[in-house]
Order: structure tokens, then C-alpha cells, then sequence
């Protein structure tokens, strides 16, 4: 776990490391019309350069797979954790925002509502924004979203 850590805290540095390594192994230099490797003279040095940058580029792409993989388990946990919200959310519904709230989510408009419970529009209003404070959503739009989403 530690070690993990440090890998995590240092993975940029890999990336730079290796493209430095990468660039004075096949550095060059020109002298009278001739180019040549820096380090022509020695071969050994430039194979262990970039066997050493090409295990700091697989050590950083492989620290980045993980990354992203810790960060898609935490994302498809909060979510998991937001649907059971919702749904804990819902039971704070008063029966009568239930009765609305149920209609809503048959698609029925504010009129139809308002026709089939025998309230007033400016009751409807209320019982509408008390919903929407209750769950934390703006609009029946994410009203819609958060449920195709649970």
C-alpha cells in the first residue's frame, strides 16, 4: 500500500525520467557535415538507457491503469451510494408530494395533476419545489435522469 503510494506521488516523474534517458541515449551532434550519436563509443550505456526509459514508461503506464481503475470503482461506489440515497430520500416524501411525485413520473402535466388531485396551481407549485428540495434535483428532466439511473 505504501509502496503503491509512492508510486502514485511520483508517476510524472517516471514520464520525464524516461523521455530525458530516451534523449541523451540517441543525443546527437553534428561536426563537419557528420552526424553523430554522442554516445557512439558506448553501446552498452545507450541499451541500458533505454531499457531503463522502457521500464519507466511501462511503470508509468501501468500506474496510471491502476489509478483509473481506483478512480471508476470509487465513481461506480458513490453512485451506488446516490441510488441508495435517492431511494432513502423518497420515504421522506409527505403522502400527499408522494401522490405528485408518482404523477410526475407518469408524465403527466401540471394541469392533469392539478385536474386529478383537485388542487389549485399554486398548491401544486408548492408540493413541486418541496419535491424537488427533498430529492436535491432542479427539474423533472433530472427528476427523470436520477431514476433511470438507479
Amino acid at each position: 500500500m505504501k509502496f503503491e503510494r509512492i508510486l502514485l506521488k511520483y508517476k510524472k516523474y517516471f514520464l520525464v525520467l524516461a523521455i530525458v534517458l530516451t534523449s541523451v541515449a540517441i543525443s546527437i551532434r553534428s561536426h563537419d557535415g557528420k552526424v553523430d550519436l554522442i554516445l557512439r563509443d558506448y553501446p552498452i550505456i545507450i541499451f541500458l538507457m533505454m531499457i531503463i526509459s522502457i521500464f519507466l514508461f511501462v511503470l508509468y503506464a501501468e500506474v496510471n491503469k491502476r489509478s483509473i481503475g481506483n478512480l471508476s470503482l470509487q465513481i461506480k461506489e458513490r453512485s451506488k451510494d446516490k441510488g441508495e440515497d435517492f431511494n432513502q430520500l423518497l420515504f421522506e416524501l409527505t403522502g400527499r408530494q408522494k401522490e405528485v411525485y408518482d404523477l410526475i413520473i407518469a408524465g403527466k402535466t401540471n394541469k392533469e395533476i392539478m385536474s386529478e388531485l383537485f388542487i389549485e396551481q399554486s398548491t401544486l407549485k408548492t408540493h413541486i419545489n418541496q419535491i424537488y428540495r427533498k430529492l436535491d434535483i432542479k427539474n423533472r428532466k433530472e427528476l427523470k435522469s436520477k431514476l433511470n439511473h438507479q
